[in-house]
């Protein structure tokens, strides 16, 4: 093959491969915030924690309880979610427009885990940090 050739096809794919990206964000349930930065941790774990991750990113589900519960609160923030290699979930809440400060941190994670009390979740499958920091650093 020419490299012509190889360019065109190596360019298809491409073009493809973000179509079907874009499709898969635009038409899933999951909040955008949360897909947008969902971190590269999150491929690991058992396929049940996987699922239990997903779940949790739907439209009304925790994620999205915990977010408008902080919006009225008056904190921007964006939410990383991952898994470890124990098989825990990482939340990390990465505040845009306040100081991540102790106070902040402990009413933060208390309000989430009022909110996996609520949804009948076992507060020891998550870990969770509170940071003014957007990188996957846990």
């Amino acid at each position: 093959m020419n490299k012509t050739k190889k360019r065109k096809i190596g360019l298809l794919f491409g073009t493809f491969l973000f179509l079907i990206t874009i499709t898969v964000l635009l038409f899933t349930s999951a909040p955008k915030a949360v897909l947008e930065i969902c971190s590269p941790f999150f491929q690991q774990g058992t396929m049940e924690t996987q699922i239990l991750q997903l779940t949790l990113m739907e439209k009304g589900a925790l994620y999205d309880q915990v977010g408008e519960r902080l919006k009225e609160k008056g904190y921007e923030h964006r939410i990383l979610g991952g898994i470890n290699a124990e098989d825990r979930i990482l939340v990390k809440f990465v505040l845009a427009n306040k100081e991540a400060n102790n106070i902040r941190q402990q009413e933060i994670a208390a309000i989430f885990n009022d909110y996996i009390i609520k949804n009948n979740l076992d507060p020891l499958l998550f870990q969770v940090k509170v940071s003014n920091d957007t990188s996957t650093n846990w």
